[in-house]
């Protein structure tokens, strides 16, 4: 008998847990969209967003979407920067995120400000940006350009 109740209670869970994710996958990012302009999400993150292009938001609303349904909040915040940095190169190496851009666009603090506040686990790690010359990665060989890069 406990054994029936356990394996019914699981499947329970499980057909609870789908229905609403695809619940929530209808308008996710409509939802996401209302709690970013309404200020939910704090002022800072409402402000950067609001600056951002259609485009740029809708970037925003996939990457956070997708980390709503996967919990997984490292490869979305790698997602959010590859939306908004597209030319830019993303590393993770110890313990830190290394973002290397062109070159700095005016608004490229509010677009890091924002995917910091929505997707960077506090404590967990740090970004550290680079513009200009590529970054050369010690132990990354396909990195290492001589005349190209600043050594990290």
């Amino acid at each position: 008998m406990p054994d029936e109740i356990f394996e019914l209670a699981g499947e329970f869970e499980e057909k609870f847990w789908r229905e609403l994710r695809n619940l929530r996958d209808d308008s996710i990012e409509k939802i996401l969209r209302a709690e970013l302009e309404g200020g939910i999400w704090g002022t800072a993150a409402r402000e950067n967003f609001l600056a951002l292009t259609v485009e740029e938001q809708g970037a925003i609303l996939r990457a956070l979407k997708a980390q709503e349904l996967s919990g997984g909040r490292r490869l979305k915040f790698r997602m959010a920067l590859q939306g908004l940095f597209p030319a830019g190169e993303i590393y993770f190496f110890e313990g830190k995120f290394l973002l290397w851009l062109p070159v700095e666009e005016p608004s490229t603090p509010t677009k890091i400000a924002l995917i910091k506040i929505l997707f960077m686990d506090a404590g967990n790690s740090a970004l550290e940006v680079y513009f200009g010359r590529r970054l050369g990665i010690f132990g990354t060989p396909t990195t290492l350009r001589l005349d190209e890069m600043i050594l990290y």
